[in-house]
């Protein structure tokens, strides 16, 4: 049963989520969304550190995404920005996140990462998307039962693929697979990927590393016979990535853009 406290989909229709702890003791993924006006923003943080920082640090991370977005939201109304502006604005936001966490540090080291989708629809036309990301938790275009992927591991294994030195199925037989090179919390503060990308059609996947590291293999991610936009397709996800021996918390956000 995927845990409801771990999971907050704000009773949206076009979103679909499912946590599972596995074989942590905790589960220290969060998975959110909401809407406001036309804007829909989907996220997921896996969080670090152990016990109750690494809860701490993916929940308030998330959160306070969406309430940044949603202040974007309510400054412009549902005219944003052109890209330039506006991935401004959300570089300021990820500034937000790492002071928060940071500001956790009391109960221990933590950090988390954190992959978010930020669509807005005009009235008649296709969304605008938005990819927030950093960490290794990551973000698919799923269209025509396949699954392409959007983002960029910020880790030591994603170095080496990118490197050319392995390639992505091997990253789970890997050393240094869950070594991240940038994340929210980190010293640095590090900044984030930002992107706008096509509105080609389809749908889309975040997960975390507990769920692709046993699901992408030779040929791609894994994907359910399910039809894709539905819960029972993020529980099966979820159920199939614990089957198959992952020793993470297990998280699965879908997000529906269509219209």
């Amino acid at each position: 049963m995927s845990d409801p406290k771990r999971v907050d989909l704000a009773e949206v229709s076009w979103a679909f989520g499912a946590s599972e702890t596995g074989k942590r003791e905790r589960d220290e993924d969060y998975v959110a969304c909401d809407e406001f006006g036309s804007v829909r923003v989907g996220v997921i943080c896996d969080g670090m550190g152990g016990g109750q920082s690494g809860e701490l640090a993916s929940e308030i991370a998330a959160r306070v995404f969406i309430t940044g977005v949603r202040r974007i939201v309510g400054e412009l109304g549902n005219s944003w920005p052109d890209d330039e502006a506006r991935h401004e604005a959300y570089a300021e936001v990820i500034g937000h996140c790492h002071d928060s966490v940071g500001g956790i540090s009391e109960v221990g080291d933590s950090g988390t990462t954190l992959t978010a989708v930020v669509a807005t629809f005009d009235e008649g036309g296709s969304p605008s998307i938005d990819l927030v990301h950093i960490g290794d938790s990551r973000c698919y275009r799923v269209l025509d039962g396949r699954a392409d992927l959007l983002t960029n591991d910020h880790s030591v294994t994603g170095d080496m693929v990118r490197a050319g030195y392995i390639q992505m199925h091997e990253i789970e037989e890997t050393s240094g697979k869950n070594t991240l090179t940038k994340n929210i919390g980190d010293e640095g503060s590090s900044k984030a990927d930002v992107s706008t990308i096509s509105s080609e059609g389809g749908s889309f996947l975040l997960c975390c590393d507990g769920v692709w590291g046993p699901l992408h293999g030779v040929s791609g991610l894994w994907l359910t016979d399910s039809d894709f936009c539905s819960q029972e397709m993020a529980v099966g996800m979820v159920e199939k990535a614990i089957e198959r021996g992952s020793s993470d918390n297990c998280s699965v956000l879908i997000v529906d853009l269509g219209p």
